[in-house]
């Protein structure tokens, strides 16, 4: 007997185990929802319910800028060479990037 046929022999087996297990479950909630079997097969590890689970758990983190409004708005009214300058910009485009998450530097 080859490699390939002993694959296949063990495939085969544990295909029919699979199956047999499905229909085994579609039959008992077949018979508790109004005596039909259902068409689809009965998952009971839902991968996508535990990811969606966790997404939820790890929500998604404050940003707090270097900056308070203040120093913000004033920073603004610089020449484009100070780096004051670039920092507003910079804060602005993550408030305007991030909407919600954003919150200024506390006094």
């Amino acid at each position: 007997m080859s490699a390939d046929e002993l694959a296949l022999k063990e495939v085969d087996g544990y295909i029919e185990k699979i199956e047999k297990e499905t229909e085994k479950s579609a039959n008992q909630s077949g018979l508790s929802q109004s005596g039909m079997s259902s068409p689809a097969p009965v998952v009971t590890d839902d991968l996508g319910k535990s990811i969606m689970a966790a997404a939820k758990m790890s929500s998604k983190p404050k940003i707090v800028l270097p900056l308070d409004e203040e120093e913000i708005k004033q920073g603004l009214h610089h020449k484009m060479i100070d780096a004051i300058r670039w920092l507003a910009e910079w804060s602005v485009y993550i408030i305007k990037k991030y909407p919600g998450r954003v919150f200024y530097r506390p006094k």
